[in-house]
């Protein structure tokens, strides 16, 4: 079983080969279901109005989730690795 670094790796260097957007629109929509492309997009979006200061619950219910599942958000920005601070979401 490979670890998770190595499988990031390996996500990664395939990433690193798309240049084009539309091409990086190609794989999403070859490799994910229309349903994981939806939970990408809502988290995305939660990142977004977490950056914008809109409140768990404002969240929650503007994107139909739960509290639990802003919360982890919230987790991410205040103690991941910083990458999210970076993008212009």
């Amino acid at each position: 079983m490979k670890t998770l670094q190595k499988k990031l790796q390996f996500l990664t260097d395939i990433f690193w080969q798309i240049e084009d957007k539309k091409d990086l629109e190609k794989l999403f929509t070859d490799i994910l279901s229309p349903q994981e492309i939806e939970t990408l997009y809502e988290r995305f979006q939660l990142i977004k109005l977490l950056k914008e200061w809109y409140s768990q619950r404002e969240i929650a219910e503007k994107l139909w989730i739960s509290t639990t599942t802003v919360n982890r958000g919230s987790r991410v920005l205040k103690y991941g690795t910083g990458i999210l601070d970076e993008l212009d979401i």
